[in-house]
């Protein structure tokens, strides 16, 4: 079996790391990573270094091949596409020349509408609906510290082939120790995840302050919530079943990620001069408000607001 890792940042070098592993010990296929500049160097040069929380633990693998271009890779059973939401497109075009129709992409990033984007410019292959909740980054080149989070992936069927079912896919990630689970309405956990993610996502960049000090502020606090209900009435719009309280619990899951963790994308503000996601969280929210015609202002003036700083 051959699994090829699309970015190995912080998720794809979790999950990535957990699965050479299985293979390397096993032999029962190969791990094939496509990674950038000093972080595949590092990787080629001393494998890549997964840390966990507490020092508790350290994986060193090596994966059967890292590269920069899909050019070198053979047509692969599983691809799991771990990138930014800004280089989706480009992306996925890549994913179409190591894919067949029986290949199953599986896109672990953020965001409510991953399998629209990605089955725009992919007509082949199952892709399935996913999301995760992980905290994870890379510390340096060839190093990944993962630290909060449930660490599970919720995946669905894909829309477009609803009778073929990933046991393929579940079974060899189950093999590695990874948490993973089949939904028959997978749309209510990414939509209950995006909920969350968005909405501190944008307030922590927008603010400059961790998941923990946005939790513990008042007025912050409230900004976090208007948010999170103005996606409520979206998903709802889209006829996503989700639960009376989503609100509620969604804040309250800032509580399983420790004090000062960063969310993803605001360690991208940070970094000036880099790309960002503001489109994928905020850009998103205010196209489905207008379709929708509901009013979406907390997330309109935090989008303002941050957009003016960058």
């Amino acid at each position: 079996m051959n699994i090829c890792f699309f970015g190995v940042g912080g998720v794809g070098g979790y999950y990535g790391t957990l699965l050479s592993k299985y293979f390397n010990e096993t032999g029962k296929g190969n791990t094939y990573f496509i990674a950038r500049g000093k972080h595949k160097a590092a990787i080629e040069e001393k494998g890549l270094l997964l840390k966990k929380e507490g020092g508790k633990e350290e994986l060193l693998i090596k994966p059967h091949f890292c590269t920069d271009t899909v050019n070198d890779l053979p047509i692969c059973d599983i691809v799991v596409a771990s990138v930014k939401g800004y280089d989706l497109e480009s992306v996925t075009k890549d994913v179409e020349k190591i894919t067949d129709e029986n290949s199953i992409i599986l896109p672990l990033l953020n965001g409510a509408d991953i399998y629209d984007r990605m089955r725009q410019h992919l007509k082949k292959g199952y892709i399935l609906p996913a999301c995760l909740y992980l905290g994870t980054h890379i510390e340096s080149p060839g190093v990944i510290f993962q630290k909060g989070g449930s660490c599970q992936i919720s995946i669905g069927k894909d829309p477009l082939y609803p009778e073929f079912y990933p046991d393929k896919l579940i079974n060899v990630f189950k093999s590695a120790g990874i948490l993973i689970e089949i939904f028959e309405n997978v749309n209510i956990e990414i939509w209950t995840k995006y909920i969350f993610i968005a909405s501190f996502a944008l307030v922590t960049a927008t603010y400059n302050k961790t998941i923990g000090e946005v939790a513990n502020d008042g007025k912050l606090g409230i900004l976090v919530k208007d948010i999170m209900q103005e996606i409520e009435l979206i998903a709802r719009a889209l006829k996503i079943e989700l639960p009376s309280d989503i609100v509620e619990t969604s804040f309250s899951k800032a509580n399983q990620f420790p004090f000062e963790t960063k969310t993803s994308f605001q360690r991208d503000v940070e970094s000036k001069g880099r790309q960002s996601e503001w489109d994928l969280f905020g850009g998103t929210v205010v196209r489905y408000a207008e379709r929708f015609n509901i009013p979406a202002n907390s997330t309109k003036n935090t989008l303002d607001k941050l957009l003016k700083s960058l």
